[in-house]
């Protein structure tokens, strides 16, 4: 048996990205290691029994051959399921991932790391030299996948190659309804250069499997949206929680405000 593990507070590229590999790994089963960001959440509470999702305490241990991991190259980052990669009768183990600085602790057999906007890029090009059609279930899921990872293809971070998998994606029939409900709008210019101020001094730190993460913020005045700016924060850096503290000099003085974003599943 194949097992697709996506990492703990399951974002929508590593999902798209799962079901993709299930059309190239017919019968492989996908397994959220530990929870879900909400959005993501909302989507599976209609349209779970439309991939192929297996609980992990329903995993028969014995019988897998193969663990995939999704969108991250880090043990930690799959809870209770990475005791599978040290597995003695364990055939392969592979990562398809798209965070090129990140370091790994995993021995994969085989690995696909690029430089791309999203994980579920990756998975679309080897489904269209496959020729594989899909369903419109898994286009739309895929999309959701690349939408959020690159900002809707507005992100420093997005390629060609994105775009050209999410035109394919379209032309698979993904469903526009569905991915305007779970995709949140663009963010302002000056929201955009926040972000990638706000990317540049970002701590972290993990935690028994959590990452939480911090940043402070210094404005010349109020800023309006920054909670969409923390959730952006939360998808870019696979926090598992966030504390955004922003300081502006108003009129009056100095203010401050600080938003925590965060999901334990």
């Amino acid at each position: 048996m194949d097992i697709i593990l996506c990492h703990i507070i399951t974002d929508f590229d590593a999902l798209g990205a799962a079901v993709g590999l299930t059309r190239l790994k017919p019968g492989a089963k996908i397994v959220l290691t530990g929870g879900a960001h909400p959005p993501v959440r909302d989507f599976l509470a209609f349209h779970r029994d439309e991939y192929h999702l297996i609980e992990r305490r329903s995993v028969k241990v014995e019988e897998i051959g193969c663990v995939v991991v999704v969108d991250t190259q880090k043990r930690d980052r799959l809870g209770k399921a990475a005791e599978w990669l040290s597995l003695p009768h364990l055939k392969s183990i592979e990562i398809y991932d798209h965070h090129i600085d990140s370091q790994t602790d995993i021995n994969p057999t085989y690995s696909q790391i690029e430089a791309v906007g999203a994980t579920t890029t990756l998975i679309v090009e080897q489904l269209q030299q496959k020729a594989i059609q899909l369903t419109t279930a898994e286009a739309t899921v895929m999309a959701l996948g690349i939408h959020v990872d690159t900002g809707s293809l507005t992100f420093e971070a997005t390629t060609p190659r994105d775009a050209a998998a999410l035109a394919w994606l379209m032309a698979q029939g993904a469903n526009v309804r569905q991915i305007r409900t779970y995709v949140d709008p663009g963010l302002s210019p000056q929201l955009q250069q926040l972000l990638t101020t706000a990317l540049d001094n970002l701590h972290s730190q993990t935690h028994l499997g959590y990452t939480l993460s911090w940043v402070l913020l210094k404005t010349p005045d109020y800023v309006p949206g920054l909670s969409n700016l923390a959730s952006r924060l939360v998808d870019l850096t696979e926090s598992d929680a966030l504390l955004l503290a922003v300081e502006y000099r108003g009129r009056e003085g100095v203010g401050s405000r600080e938003w925590g974003v965060g999901d334990k599943g």
